[in-house]
């Protein structure tokens, strides 16, 4: 009787093991009523833990931040709220222009001869860059290369441009100044992939130069060197809101849940790439206790350990292998497969070798073409769409359709 072994991938702990092992039986029950399907569960005592209880996470298990030393509780918020913007402006360098043009209303009367605040801040704008003091300080923080261009490239944006209009316009300038900087940094990351090396003051300061350099209201707000109209003000505020609610501010406060929510995945990549024995023992015990002929079918991390294994083990037991969703092609080609380096070919006595991707499953990779004439590539369409793809296999019919047609 053939002995079908589920072989879980990163992550997985119970009681989530047993439902998905539950599906895989009721998936190939109808199809192949003779096969077993049986567990390989290694989570549990190979998989990733906080083996001293959390202690290296900042604040685990109390439900309160790392106090920050120096600031007050309203000072450490204002803060918060002022690096979550940026975070906001680095994605939507155009965000607080964009809420200062809808918000504003009516005309502004002019003095004769004055010229309209937009086409004096569009004036002064395009003439930052022949400041000595702002280009070194651009330079300093990564992006003097970048800065002509962003600045052109706000101004004449689709936002940009009703911003320029809008009668308070004059009173935006440290908003405008953000879009230029926020500009500049999201183009050198487009242009070397990575982004500036410089922390938020070294931004701050470009940030006020610029804001220094800008013709706005004469009248500054508190005597803080800053030119802030109602609008720019109530606009601050929504950004703000906004920004409070950004991903990574909950992050920090909600860091101990998340840690429990999120280490036992990225832990099981790690733990294996570095000390794998114990989950690869796990899937060798299983294989010594089922009947054979066994086959291996193996999710994700599972696929890695279970190809490792029949790499480094002759186990003439198992008669196939199935991957489901997994790297182990992609490590090899990387060179970071455990058992195999780049350029050796599989074993001879490695098994036939079913890799059943999803092109929509971004976790999953072919392998034909790193392990030529050893593995058939089969492509699978859960129509769902990354991450819930890489997980969908097991409620996809057609997967059984293919398993009763190739299991022994």
């Amino acid at each position: 009787m053939t002995t079908v072994l589920f072989v879980h991938g990163t992550g997985v702990r119970e009681p989530g093991y047993s439902a998905s092992l539950e599906r895989v039986r009721e998936g190939l029950r109808p199809l192949r009523p003779e096969v077993a399907v049986a567990p390989c569960y290694w989570g549990g005592d190979a998989g990733a833990a906080l083996r001293s209880n959390g202690l290296s996470v900042p604040g685990y298990g109390t439900g309160r931040e790392v106090a920050q030393t120096g600031a007050s509780g309203a000072e450490t918020g204002a803060l918060d709220e002022d690096v979550e913007l940026w975070g906001l402006l680095y994605v939507d360098p155009l965000l607080e222009l964009r809420l200062i043009a809808s918000e504003s209303t009516g005309r502004t009367e002019l003095a004769p001869g004055a010229l309209p605040p937009g086409e004096a801040l569009r004036s002064a704008a395009l003439s930052l860059t022949g400041d000595g003091e702002l280009r070194r300080l651009l330079d300093a923080a990564g992006i003097g290369e970048e800065f002509a261009a962003a600045v052109a490239a706000v101004l004449t944006s689709p936002d940009g441009r009703p911003f320029l209009r809008a009668p308070d316009a004059g009173a935006a300038t440290t908003e405008l100044a953000r879009a230029f900087v926020a500009e500049a940094v999201r183009r050198r990351v487009d242009r070397s992939g990575s982004a500036p090396a410089f922390d938020g003051t070294a931004r701050d300061e470009a940030v006020a130069r610029i804001t220094a350099l800008l013709p706005g209201d004469p009248g500054d707000e508190e005597g803080t060197g800053t030119h802030r109209g109602p609008v720019a003000r109530k606009v601050g505020r929504l950004a703000g809101r906004l920004a409070l609610g950004m991903a990574s501010a909950q992050v920090v406060k909600r860091r101990s849940a998340l840690t429990d929510a999120a280490h036992p995945a990225a832990g099981d990549v790690l733990l294996y790439l570095s000390r794998g024995e114990a989950i690869r023992e796990a899937v060798l015990a299983a294989v010594r206790a089922a009947e054979p002929p066994v086959v291996l079918l193996a999710h994700s991390l599972g696929g890695i350990a279970s190809l490792d294994l029949l790499v480094l083990r002759e186990l003439p037991e198992v008669e196939l292998l199935v991957t489901v969703g997994s790297q182990a092609p992609f490590l090899y080609e990387l060179g970071a497969l455990p058992s195999l380096e780049h350029g050796s070919p599989l074993p001879a006595h490695v098994p036939r070798w079913l890799n059943v991707y999803d092109r929509r499953d971004l976790l999953g990779y072919v392998g034909a073409g790193v392990f030529p004439g050893r593995v058939d590539d089969v492509a699978l369409d859960s129509r769902q769409p990354f991450p819930l793809s890489h997980s969908a296999y097991w409620s996809n019919p057609e997967l059984y359709r293919l398993l009763a047609g190739e299991l022994p």
